[in-house]
């Protein structure tokens, strides 16, 4: 018997389904268009979408009070996020 998906489940899912659906739609815009720009922004929220699946889940985690894998995720958290600065630097 399947376990039903909690709330946070369904949330990761439309977060991941979302960022991957509009910067795979900005990157065919950009392509066909050749616009620059539109495939930078498409690139960049590609990037942001497994950041902002971190950020749901870290506060999933802190909201059960699972602190034992809240900061195992607010550890991967500090790791994208500094990877995103060196990046951008």
């Amino acid at each position: 018997m399947r376990a039903q998906p909690t709330p946070l489940d369904k949330a990761v899912e439309v977060v991941l389904t979302t960022g991957l659906l509009i910067s795979g739609g900005l990157l065919i815009v950009g392509l066909v268009t050749g616009q620059a720009s539109t495939l930078k922004a498409g690139i960049l929220l590609l990037m942001l979408t497994p950041l902002a699946r971190v950020v749901l889940v870290t506060g999933g985690l802190l909201k059960r009070r699972d602190w034992f894998f809240a900061l195992a995720s607010l550890w991967i958290l500090c790791v994208l996020l500094s990877s995103l600065w060196v990046a951008f630097r």
